[in-house]
C-alpha cells in the first residue's frame, strides 16, 4: 500500500489504487469550507480529491450538524404537450456539430433540430418521437 501526506494526515491507497481518506482529514476539509469559505473545488484540488467527493463530505457534515438540506423547486419537470395539429414527419437526423442545432433525447430517440425552429414545429417533432418508441 502506498502512502502520502496531506495537511499532516497520512493518506493510504488501497490495492486497487483508491485513496483511503481519514475522518480527521474529512473534518478538516469540511471545516475549511464551512468556516473559511473555501469552495469544495478549491479544497478538492488542494488535497488531490474529486470535487464531488469533497461535496459529499460537506453534505454529510452539514447533516450531522442538523442542517436541513433542501433544493428549491422540483428536481424534475414534467413535459406536457398538447397540440391539435397532426404530427409532421421529423427531418432526417443529422450529426451536425454546429452550434445552430439542438438535441433532445427521448428514450432511445434523439431529436436534432435547428435552434431557430418554431415552438409549434418543435412540439410536433417531440410528438413524433413519442410515437416512435
Amino acid at each position: 500500500m502506498e502512502e502520502y501526506e496531506v495537511w499532516g494526515f497520512t493518506i493510504r491507497q488501497s490495492a486497487s489504487g483508491k485513496n483511503i481518506w481519514p475522518n480527521e482529514l474529512k473534518w478538516e476539509a469540511t471545516r475549511r469550507i464551512r468556516e473559511e469559505g473555501q469552495s469544495a473545488g478549491d479544497v478538492a484540488a488542494e488535497i488531490g480529491a474529486h470535487e464531488c467527493l469533497v461535496r459529499k463530505w460537506s453534505v454529510a457534515d452539514r447533516r450531522s450538524r442538523g442542517e436541513k438540506i433542501q433544493v428549491e423547486g422540483p428536481a424534475f419537470a414534467a413535459l406536457n404537450i398538447e397540440c391539435e395539429a397532426p404530427p409532421i414527419e421529423p427531418p432526417a437526423p443529422t450529426r451536425s456539430t454546429q452550434t445552430g442545432f439542438g438535441r433532445i433525447l427521448c428514450g432511445g430517440v434523439a431529436i436534432e433540430f435547428p435552434l431557430g425552429i418554431s415552438q409549434d414545429d418543435l412540439v410536433k417533432l417531440v410528438q413524433v418521437a413519442g410515437q416512435l418508441q
